[in-house]
């Protein structure tokens, strides 16, 4: 369980670095931040916080329809994630 949330954390920190490629970055670390998030899962699989942040994640892409100018608002719903997924993995004491 200890490995895998080294991983996880491995993960998302190299996630974070990719946002400094704006948006050619963000498929990346989206991609990274839901791998970190299955080992999270998969580590602590009681943790509710979790569950909310792959809710989110179904959210964001039921909802996003590949229109651009439809996506200025519905790029809160990333930032949000990055934020509490960061939250979830990097508070996490074993």
């Amino acid at each position: 369980m200890k490995t895998i949330l080294k991983t996880s954390k491995k993960l998302n920190v190299i996630a974070l670095c990719f946002i400094i490629f704006g948006g050619y970055g963000l498929p990346i670390t989206g991609f990274l931040q839901v791998a970190a998030a299955v080992l999270f899962l998969i580590a602590f699989p009681k943790n509710k916080l979790i569950y909310v942040y792959f809710i989110l994640v179904a959210t964001f892409f039921l909802l996003w329809n590949r229109n651009i100018m439809q996506l200025t608002w519905l790029f809160i719903i990333p930032a949000y994630l990055l934020i509490h997924l960061s939250y979830l993995i990097h508070t996490k004491k074993i």
